[in-house]
This record gives structure tokens, sequence and C-alpha cells, in this order.
């Protein structure tokens, strides 16, 4: 194999990026394409009392910030907003300007302010995840082959501290910090035939994306969670901790009183939104009190480039809170209490009941967003480290027999609630890459023929207690391992699915791990049955890593992952039909033509449905969103996916607290 495709591999499997260009015929928007997000046409002006000094404007601001306009410490608001503001339209009504919106967290990370809160690509999923629309970038054009890619940005728009945000901020990514061998590569949706991205300053408002060959589903993958990587970084700020602009010696020497041993140390931390304060960003809010800090706090962005169609500047709420806790109980306490104004972090729908029992005394609504992800599945690991394990679990009939032995109606009822129907890990019916076949597939509950299927392998003997088995006179034994990261209800599947599979004469040991050592040790190839959730299957071409073997969480075949992504240098070569999926990946993921990407989709999907390499239990249960009665502007309905960034993909700077 040649080297330009080692490397596309490596950086493709290594960083989980995965994208398809299903919207190639949108490949040039407007931003009348949102049904959130409106023509940015300049509002009308707005009466409002003036103090005489101040000049004529045709915005109007939060009472916090016109304070410190009249104090002369900011800009009017005219000039700290971009040439065409984006409209937002509220889901409700034009909101009120004020107050906090509190929340709970876990530590610092789990504030997801700049992950799910805010989504400020440069372009960004609709509400229902059906459509990619402008937001930074206010339009954009592919060529034909899908090879170049070229974005205008938002003239005038500002970081919060008041400097134009430009394509040098675009360029410097790639010049900066993909180019620069001490900091990460350049990711994989970014790499193509083994040759990374080139990134060119057409004007101050444009650039130019270009690939050595097509790259179909970049502008899907740039929309997503995955687009993160396409980012951008406030270079004016990053430059005085990066050797090609400061002397290193002295940069050295800063990293040292910071207490790092290197400068990339540094500059990995002082870029790091979650915990830096200082650095300017453009979401509408920016961290000003860090963890560990209770409550960590972020406050309004005074440079905010969105509007509302009457000219108030975005947001209305004033500022952030979160009130740290130790675990998911602790946050559903403080929720049902009445402590906190819109969450769905830490809620799955086992506590709806919960959450409805006290609504009233919390003063709270529950609604139920649509769930763009199969909650729960299942992977066998098909390279197991015991020979005689492996030999067993790579038998397609195996997998069959652990599917039919398991009663997923109990499971449905018990755990989400009798809202969901049984279906294996699969594209959800709304789908376009919907394949009712394989999603049905071996649902039932028939555990006559899941023992006839084990009869069949030659596992007939048994133990005093029943249970199976193996050739080597060892208890057929598996071990389920779940994430403490995911919801309590993992343990409760386990659980479950231990006596549906006890009838069948296999014994399943239920354990918890904290995630990172769950994922060291799926790393380490340690774990039989690794669970998780799944990724946007509302369109798996994003992330399909529930249908191949991905580097990435609760797989069936990371060490077939690490192979594929290394050339051979690790893991396990991928044989048969192992192989060809990853195969038939590689093509549908770079495809120009919608109908090609899901030909070669369908394939992987029949292979899927031939070896079950991956278990499900049922369709995707709703989110649970709580949100407190004077809180207004949050939709009843939207779709709550990783990809599309909820709630952030709800504009999250139009909800406001309403006052009487």
């Amino acid at each position: 194999m040649s080297r330009k495709r080692k490397l596309s591999r490596r950086q493709f499997l290594r960083a989980s990026a995965v994208v398809t260009a299903g919207v190639l015929a949108a490949a040039c928007v407007g931003a009348e394409d949102a049904p959130v997000e409106e023509a940015a046409a300049a509002p009308a002006p707005v009466e409002e009392e003036k103090k005489e000094a101040m000049p004529e404007s045709k915005y109007n601001e939060a009472p916090m910030l016109a304070e410190l306009v009249a104090a002369g410490e900011l800009p009017i608001v005219d000039d700290r907003l971009p040439l065409e503001p984006l409209v937002i339209t509220p889901h409700e009504e034009i909101g009120q300007y004020g107050g906090a919106w509190h929340r709970v967290a876990t530590s610092a990370g789990d504030t997801q302010l700049y992950a799910k809160m805010t989504y400020e690509w440069l372009i960004r999923y609709n509400i229902d995840g059906t459509k990619i629309v402008p937001n930074a970038a206010t339009s954009w054009e592919v060529s034909d082959d899908a090879s170049e890619y070229v974005f205008h940005l938002r003239e005038g728009m500002k970081w919060s501290d008041g400097v134009l945000f430009t394509a040098d901020d675009i360029v410097s990514v790639y010049e900066d910090e993909w180019s620069n061998e001490e900091l990460p590569n350049t990711p994989s949706s970014y790499v193509v035939e083994g040759e990374p991205i080139v990134i060119e300053k057409i004007d101050d408002y444009t650039v130019r994306m270009k690939f050595v060959a097509t790259n179909g589903g970049f502008i899907r993958k740039a929309a997503s969670l995955r687009g993160h990587y396409f980012t951008w970084r406030p270079k004016h700020y990053l430059s005085q901790f990066h050797p090609k602009y400061v002397d290193e010696a002295e940069l050295t020497k800063k990293a040292k009183e910071a207490g790092f041993e290197f400068w990339y140390q540094l500059w990995g931390d002082k870029q790091n939104t979650r915990t830096n304060p200082e650095i300017p960003v453009i979401y509408a809010w920016q961290l000003k009190i860090p963890a560990p800090n209770d409550p960590i706090v972020a406050e309004r962005n005074a440079y905010y480039w969105k509007v509302d169609p009457e000219g108030n500047q975005l947001p209305y709420i004033d500022q952030v809170e979160w009130a740290l806790v130790e675990s998911g109980a602790q946050a559903q306490l403080k929720i049902v209490q009445g402590d906190v104004d819109m969450q769905l972090r830490h809620l799955d729908i086992s506590v709806f009941p919960l959450l409805q029992e006290n609504k009233e005394k919390g003063d709270y609504r529950v609604m139920l967003w649509d769930t763009g992800k199969n909650d729960f599945v299942m992977g066998v690991n098909q390279t197991n480290q015991d020979p005689v394990l492996r030999e067993i679990v790579q038998d397609d009939r195996f997998r069959f027999a652990l599917s039919l032995g398991m009663k997923r109606e109990d499971i449905i009822e018990a755990v989400y609630l009798g809202l969901t129907e049984p279906s294996q890990v699969s594209p959800l019916s709304a789908s376009p890459h919907y394949f009712e076949e394989q999603a049905k597939d071996k649902t039932e509950h028939d555990p006559d023929q899941a023992n006839a299927y084990l009869d069949d392998m030659g596992l007939t003997e048994r133990d005093g207690e029943g249970y199976r088995l193996r050739p080597d006179g060892k208890r057929l034994s598996l071990t389920y391992e779940w994430s403490n990261a995911l919801g309590p209800h993992f343990g409760d599947i386990g659980e479950l699915i231990t006596a549906h599979w006890k009838e069948i004469g296999i014994e399943l040991i239920v354990k918890v791990s904290a995630r990172d050592l769950f994922e060291q040790r799926e790393d380490a190839n340690e774990i039989d049955i690794s669970t998780f959730a799944s990724s946007s299957d509302f369109d798996p071409m994003i992330e399909p890593r529930s249908y191949l073997p991905m580097d990435y969480q609760g797989n069936w075949g990371k060490q077939y992952a690490k192979w594929w992504a290394s050339e051979g240098a690790e893991g396990i070569e991928p044989t048969g039909d192992v192989r060809k999926v990853l195969e038939l990946w590689d093509q549908a993921r770079v495809a120009v033509d919608e109908q090609e990407q899901r030909r070669l989709f369908r394939q992987i999907l029949e292979l899927n449905k031939k070896h079950l390499w991956m278990i499900g239990i049922s369709t995707p249960p709703p989110t649970a969103v709580v949100v407190k009665n004077n809180f207004r502007n949050v939709p009843e309905q939207a779709l709550m996916d990783d990809q599309v960034r909820g709630p952030g993909h709800t504009a999250t700077e139009q909800y406001f607290i309403k006052q009487e």
C-alpha cells in the first residue's frame, strides 16, 4: 500500500472523522434557507431614550452593555456588530434582557459551553438536522469535483475583545497549528489520499480549502461535531504563545513560569476555552469564572454578532452559571428541587417519571426531544485476546443466538418506559439510509432458535448450573462492561440481559468502570462486550462508528481499526467482510453523488445484517429536557444528537427569562 493511503487511513480512524456529501445540492446557500436564522437585513430603527451625547443607533443592547457604552468603556452597539448581523427569529416571542441561566455540571469539561450549549461553526445544521445553513460564513461554493470549497465570512464580525474575525484566524490554524510538527496533525477530515488540505486566504473575508482529490463529505463534516477540527483560533491572541511570532527562549521561559516544560503545552493551555477566561471567543457567552470556583460563570459577549428581528443584540440572558455537583444523581436532585432553569445533561429517559412527579414543586415543564442516535449499542469484541473465546464470538451463529436470547420488550418496559420499539443498531426510520430488514432482523425473543444456533456450534456440554462449556471445558462466560459516563440504565440493561442469557446457557458478568479506565481497557483489547451509545444515526455517514470498526467508543473491532489506520503497524489485520466494509466506507465517504453514497452505505448495512457485529436493543428513546416555566423560547420539539450540538442548534442565544 502507498504511503499516502497510510496517512489517510491513520488520521481518518484516529480522529473518528467521518463525512458525507449529501448536501452538495445546497452547496451555495443563503441565510434565507434557515428556519431559525433569517437573512440579515438591517432592522428598522428602534425608538428608545438616548442620552444627549450618544449617537443615534439602529440596534438595541442589554442594559449592562448600555451602561458600559455610556461610561465610555465600550463602543456603541452598531460598531460592535458586523455589517450584516445574523438575524435569529425567536421560537416564541421577542425576549427580555437580563438574568442568569442556572445549570449544573460535574466538572469544568461538563459545562459544554463551547461544545453543546452554543454551536458556532462556519456553517451548521438547523433545528431538526435536515439542512445545513449559514452561520459565521454567509455562503459557500463547492467545485464540481468537490475538491475545493470557498467560504465567505461575515464582514465586520468581531471576537469578544473587539478584534475583527477574518480569514487570518482560519488560515492560522492551517499554517501555525496543523503545519507545526510539535502540535496536533491535520485532522483526517482535512486529509485526502494522504495529502492534507491547503487553506488559502483570498481576501480578508474569503478562504479557499483545497484538497488533492474529491472530498465529497466535507461540507457535512464541517457542520457537525467533527467539524470542530475545522475551527479557528484568535490569531492575535495565540500568536504570543507561538515560536513563529515569539522568541523561543522567551516562550520557553513563559511556559516554565506557568508550570509547563514545553511551549506547546502552554499554547494548548491558553487555547482551552473551557479553562482560560482570557482567550477571545465568538460565542454568545464567554467564560469569566472557571472551575474549581463554584459556580462556574460565563458572561455575555458584548461583540456577539446576532440580533433578533427588532434589532436587539443577542443573547438575551446576561450570564450562565453552573453549580458543581459530584454525580448525575445530585444533578437530578437539584433539577427536581427547581434549582435549574434549563438542562438536558444528566437526564436519561429513566428519570422521566421522577421529573413529571416533581414538575409542579420545581416550577418547570418537561419536554421530550427526538434523539438522533441509538441509545445503546453492544459490540461483541471480535478480536478477543482469549483464543478459544475469540473463535466462539467470531461465529455469526453465536451473535445471532445472543440477539434472539434477549427479551427486548422487557427491557423496553423496564428501562425505556415502553416508549421505544425493538430494533438493531440502525439508521433512524426518518433517515434516507434506513434499511428496515436490517433494523428488525433477529429482534424477536426466540430462545429455541438461539439454543439451536449454540447447539449447532457444538456448545452442547453444560455445567451443574446449566451454563454451557467452552471446548476447553471452561464455563462460557462473557464480561459486559459499561462506562460510568453513561446513564445508570446501562447497568440495568446488563442485569436484565444477564437473566435472559442464563436461559440459553451463557453467563454474563456486568462491570462498570470509570470512563478513562473503560477506554484504556478497550484500547488494550481487554473487553469481551463493549457498550456505549451510538452517534448521528439520523445520518450515519457523519460518524458510522456503529457500522464498521472505528477507533472509537463502544466498538466491536478496535484492533481491526488500529491495523487499518496504521497500515499493519498495529492491531489485527481484518479479512473477509470486515475488510470489505472498511473498503466500502473509504469509497462512500468521498463520493460526490448522494445516490452513490446511499448505494455504498446500503452495502455496509447489508454486511451488518449478514454478520450482526453490533447488537442493539430498541429505537432511540426521546431525550428528556427540563425547562423552568419562566424560561422561554425553548422549542417543544427538536432533534437531540451529538453531531448537531444540542441544545446550541436551537439558538440558545434567544432563550430568555420572562419577567412578569
